[in-house]
Order: C-alpha cells, then structure tokens, then sequence
C-alpha cells in the first residue's frame, strides 16, 4: 500500500482518538506570534483539510499563497487557541461550533522568513461544507478542502522565495500550489496520524517551537 492509500485510508475513529490524544491547552499568549487551524473533515477524497489561497496583495510576504486559516495573536485574545478561533471566523465566517470539542494543540513551528512562531491547532469539522466561504475577501481570495493524501504526492516547481525563484517541493491540487510553511505544517501531521503508535508529548513539549525549513 502506498503512502497516498494510507492517507485516504484513514478511519474516522483513528483520527479522531489522536487528536484526542494532543492536548487541549488552550497555550498562553507569550508562547507563540500567530496561530493557524488545522480544520479536517471526511469528505469524497477520504481526510480533508481546509485550505485557503492568500489575496494577492503588495507587502504581504505569504501574498497568492495557499495556507491555513489563521493570523498574528491580537493584544485581545486570552490565548493562543482563542486566536486560531477567532481568525477562523474572520476568514471563512465559522464559529467556535463549527468544531468537534476544543481546538487541540499540535505544536509550534517558527516559520521562515518571517521568524513568527505559530501555534498549530486541529480540530474536526462538524458543519454542512457549503457553510465555508471566504469572508474577508482583503485577504482570502478563495477557501477549498485540500485532500491530505495530496501532501504524499510531491513535485518540484519554480517558486518566488527570500532568494529568488528556486525550484522547492510542492504539493498540487488542481489550480493549487502547496508549498513552504503550510506544506510542511501538513506533512508533519500526516506523518503523525499515520505511525503505529506516536508519542504524545506533554503541553510543555508541543509548545517548545521547532524549525520549518519553508523558504
């Protein structure tokens, strides 16, 4: 079996006793810049993740890019996953309700070449999926469920990075271009909800920040 089919294989049950299994500290502020939301559901193409492709706009470094809702902490928000929250329902218009129990903390990666440290939270979907649309078009120029298996299938394309255009591994689905950031947030956790038996770090060790390698 391929590392796709095992993808697309994924039980319901199975996913939803990891995430279970992750922590829902809800992370205080100080730990982390920004937070994004890892939002899945079981759809036609097995495990399926919300994403969301960037509004072109000048000055903004992840400008076109496909990513995750999510955004930098505000001053406001009592915690991290109030945050993810939060921008979830600025963005594509969902509230707290939309997910299956309290969002759960998969990690905190610092992402280049911003240098934010995010917090990384999944949850399950639990709404009608024409309820996903994106609501502030300033920002989110379309919203579309990605297919997890997609994230085994790599290739190499031209992207603008720090450095230049290189040729960078991605991930593509249809007009959609994964790559940097987002794609490795994405390999991460599917490399996890496939091992046979993952350890589940404490809340102190999924809140220590580890290094993406996203240009």
């Amino acid at each position: 079996m391929t590392a796709t089919d095992a993808v697309r294989r994924i039980a319901p049950e199975r996913l939803r006793t990891r995430l279970e299994n992750l922590p829902a500290d809800p992370l205080a502020p100080n730990r982390a810049d920004a937070a994004v939301l890892i939002l899945l559901r079981f759809g036609t193409n097995g495990v399926e993740v919300l994403a969301e492709e960037r509004a072109v706009r000048p000055g903004d470094p992840w400008s076109g890019q496909v990513g995750l809702p999510g955004g930098r902490r505000d001053p406001s928000d009592r915690s991290l996953s109030q945050t993810a929250v939060r921008e979830l329902h600025e963005e594509v218009e969902l509230h707290r309700s939309a997910l299956v129990g309290p969002p759960r903390l998969f990690g905190v990666r610092r992402a280049r070449p911003s240098g934010l440290r995010v917090a990384v939270f999944a949850g399950l979907f639990t709404g009608a999926p024409e309820a996903v649309r994106g609501a502030d078009l300033e920002e989110v120029a379309t919203t579309f469920w990605l297919p997890l298996d997609v994230i085994e299938q790599p290739e190499t394309r031209p992207r603008p990075t720090m450095f230049g255009e290189m040729d960078v591994e991605t991930a593509v689905f249809g007009d959609h271009v994964v790559w940097g950031f987002t794609l490795h947030v994405l390999r991460d956790f599917v490399h996890w909800l496939q091992a046979s038996d993952p350890a589940t770090p404490s809340p102190e060790e999924m809140a220590r920040p580890w290094r993406s390698q996203a240009l």
